[in-house]
């Protein structure tokens, strides 16, 4: 299963812990949507949104993406050891409760900018 580090939407409806749009461009968050051009809302990672999707798609592993991103001195990091402490602590924490292993992390545009925690 695949997620991002953090959630983003287009368009209207409820998302949990939405940013105001000051917020996601200061956080470096602030997306668009590829098809639309709208700009997409955002909100820090859900938990209880990410438990449900790994329940009901019986997810096994998850890539996380954007980790550069929610954490910019994660950027372009390579080894799992090398991150920066926050971003090992988030991981752990994707990890403890969603109750799935966290085995690629994307921490940049490039497509070598992946961590593959499944190669020792």
């Amino acid at each position: 299963m695949v997620f991002k580090a953090y959630v983003t939407r287009v368009g209207a409806g409820f998302l949990k812990g939405e940013l105001p749009e000051e917020e996601t461009t200061k956080r470096g968050w602030a997306e668009f949507g590829t098809v639309t051009g709208r700009q997409r809302r955002a909100a820090p990672f859900d938990f209880d949104l990410a438990r449900r999707a790994v329940m009901l798609n019986g997810a096994t592993q998850i890539a996380l993406t954007k980790i550069d991103v929610a954490f910019p001195s994660a950027r372009g990091v390579r080894r799992y050891g090398d991150l920066p402490r926050d971003a090992l602590e988030f991981v752990e924490t994707v990890e403890r409760d969603v109750k799935a292993p966290v085995t690629l992390i994307g921490t940049g545009p490039a497509v070598e900018d992946v961590i593959d925690r499944r190669i020792v």
